[in-house]
């Protein structure tokens, strides 16, 4: 295991990295939305175009990253992502800056697509779970130390921003000046296999409908936490801390639910999950319509938030790999992501909606309902068909579709490095 982390350092580094820029981007984008004077309309609109641009892009972002590798998809990628950031704080206008999330929900579907298929090409069978779960974490580390960065401009000046677009550039460095190998490509960005919504309906219901629902709840919390905590009364700097006290909580929920969820029926884990969180979600809103926001009530909606938002996905992607025959996994995997991103795409309108006739409780009030509706379609599969044998691999944790698990064959280079001999003594390189 410590030969294969080693190999992926650079790769984690770097995501951890880029995610703490993308949450950074959502953080400053809802407080620059507010402070312009945007509608909620607008800002939902922008969550909306978002996801449906990181949609759109999992269509073609495998041919993408087969025609010009991992290493080059991740450079021009971060790169274009890096110039958008600065637009953002070049122009402020609605329609321009609904423009800018969609190219960013497209480049981001294809930094997915290379991070997830680097980390399961380099792991084999018996410690991809293990793999998944330490960038689980590093995923989760990289969205919640992003928001802090916040607090170091004015939310009305360009320097948030410009900090965001330098950890976009910085995450470019470990992954390029790695000196282990990505995994191989073909280089001729052949056609993947076809899998369609209807399809994985078909073949598994509880996860094509437990994908878009966390996707509802992730999408909406991440693209309006922002708003909702500054309806409430937070400062400009305090903002920040409480979406990554969320996200925080979401991760330290994380193991807990996937340790349970290898010892029980999965689906009846979130079953329960999604039941209290849906409780405390309406709760919350209850709460904050009787008697305000007192710093008790604020901390119950952070933990609330970050744990409805974050660890749910992980376990309904691995109940996935639990039901899946191993011919479909791969194929399956860009419509798993696909179906979160419906569901995101969907958050944006509907949670700004929300805050909008309700007031800020509003959107703790879609949660509530999202959240117990998905609970009860839960119950619902349990009773009517029996759980599959878990697999031995430890399990598998993912708290996004960055990291949703993809079963590959092993291949006998996947730990070929760089400066080892490719195609004989004359191309060999110095010893390291």
């Amino acid at each position: 295991m410590r030969p294969l982390l080693l190999s992926v350092t650079a790769l984690l580094t770097s995501l951890t990295i880029l995610l703490a820029g993308n949450s950074l981007q959502f953080v400053i984008l809802a407080l620059r939305a507010e402070s312009a004077g945007f509608s909620l309309t607008v800002v939902g609109a922008m969550t909306t175009t978002y996801y449906l641009g990181y949609a759109l892009g999992t269509l073609r972002a495998p041919v993408f990253v087969d025609r010009f590798g991992h290493i080059r998809a991740f450079a021009a990628l971060s790169s274009i992502i890096s110039a958008v950031v600065l637009a953002h704080g070049m122009l402020i206008e609605p329609y321009f800056w609904i423009a800018l999330r969609f190219v960013t929900g497209l480049c981001f579907a294809g930094l997915a697509t290379v991070t997830e298929s680097w980390l399961n090409a380099k792991a084999t069978r018996n410690v991809r779970g293990q793999l998944l779960a330490v960038a689980s974490i590093v995923a989760i580390l990289g969205y919640a130390v992003g928001p802090l960065f916040a607090s170091f401009g004015e939310v009305d000046g360009l320097g948030p921003f410009v900090i965001a677009s330098i950890l976009m550039s910085v995450a470019l460095v470990p992954v390029t000046l790695t000196r282990f190998s990505a995994p191989y490509v073909s280089g001729e960005g052949t056609e993947v296999e076809r899998y369609t919504l209807a399809r994985l309906i078909r073949e598994t219901p509880f996860g094509t409908v437990g994908c878009f629902t966390t996707g509802l709840i992730q999408g909406a919390f991440l693209g309006l936490g922002a708003v909702f905590a500054g309806r409430l009364g937070l400062s400009d700097r305090a903002v920040p801390a409480f979406m990554t006290g969320a996200l925080i909580a979401g991760a330290l929920a994380q193991y807990p639910l996937g340790w349970f969820s290898d010892r029980f029926d999965r689906r009846f884990v979130v079953a329960i999950t999604a039941v209290v969180t849906g409780l405390g979600a309406l709760s919350v809103a209850l709460l904050l319509d009787l008697i305000g926001n007192p710093i008790w009530v604020v901390a119950a909606a952070m933990a609330v938030g970050g744990i409805a938002a974050m660890p749910l996905y992980s376990i309904v992607i691995a109940h996935v790999n639990d039901r899946l025959p191993e011919t479909s996994i791969v194929p399956a995997a860009a419509t798993l992501i696909l179906a979160f991103s419906i569901g995101s795409a969907v958050a944006g309108p509907v949670a700004s909606l929300s805050i909008e006739h309700y007031g800020a409780a509003g959107i703790y009030t879609f949660f509530g309902v999202t959240l117990l509706a998905f609970g009860t379609f839960s119950v619902f599969r349990v009773a009517r068909r029996e759980a599959p044998e878990h697999t031995t691999d430890g399990g598998v944790f993912a708290a996004s579709p960055v990291l949703t698990p993809i079963d590959t064959e092993f291949d006998e280079n996947q730990l070929r490095f760089e400066f080892e001999e490719q195609d004989g003594p004359a191309e060999a390189g110095p010893a390291a």
